[in-house]
């Protein structure tokens, strides 16, 4: 008797065992889980407050200017925001003014304010929208930059997937405009992206049902033209 009590005992020990292992393994992966999806999620940049929602837009959009770089004689800022309010002008103020020595912009970068000594300062955008990409106009061919005679821009205006965050998955529209932001001139909607390929040529890629699409855009001439790469 005393024996079948202590294999019972010795058995009830092994499958208590058993399940406090399984139970450290299931915590243990979950918190590595977690951590992983942690280190890999990237926050979208700029949440979208519809214009009809009055409370949030009495919630004041905290705006920041920071220097981007000099163009010829232009001074470039950019303004940054974590919330846009779709259909509101961009009100001028900014809170604070951080100074940057980098030519990029920020992820959160919704418009550009150009400026010049003694001149007014322009806006590119009426409304706020946010840049995916920018690239400068450049008088000079450099071992790694092409010339542009113009600015291009890449640019998620609406929240066209509906997740309220405007960033890289919306569609994006290409635009160009003068080195001193004006003359803004709409060349392109719904594009992936582009790549400068050649002294002002663009090339623009677009996504069709079934395939990805190619276009070249000629920014002196303003001509665009389709690539044929169908199957």
């Amino acid at each position: 008797m005393s024996n079948r009590i202590m294999d019972f005992i010795e058995k009830s020990n092994k499958v208590l065992l058993f399940f406090a292992a399984i139970f450290v393994i299931i915590v243990v992966g979950k918190n590595v889980l977690e951590d992983i999806m942690r280190k890999d999620y990237s926050p979208p940049t700029v949440q979208v407050i519809k214009s009809d929602d009055t409370k949030a837009i009495e919630r004041k959009v905290k705006l920041e200017k920071q220097y981007v770089g000099l163009i010829n004689d232009v001074h470039i800022f950019e303004i940054t925001s974590d919330r846009v309010v779709q259909e509101q002008p961009y009100s001028s103020s900014a809170e604070r003014i951080v100074i940057s020595s980098s030519f990029g912009l920020s992820e959160n970068a919704v418009n550009l304010m150009f400026t010049k000594i003694g001149e007014q300062r322009k806006l590119l955008f009426e409304k706020n929208a946010l840049i995916v990409e920018f690239s400068p106009s450049r008088d000079k061919q450099t071992q790694y930059d092409k010339m542009l005679s113009k600015n291009i821009y890449s640019v998620a205006k609406y929240d066209s997937n509906n997740d309220g965050f405007l960033n890289h998955h919306d569609k994006k529209e290409l635009l160009v405009s003068e080195y001193d932001g004006s003359n803004l001139t709409p060349v392109m909607d719904d594009i992936k992206g582009y790549e400068v390929v050649d002294n002002d040529l663009v090339l623009i890629y677009s996504a069709s049902d079934t395939d990805t699409l190619y276009f070249i855009f000629n920014i002196r001439t303003g001509e665009l033209q389709k690539l044929d790469t169908a199957w």
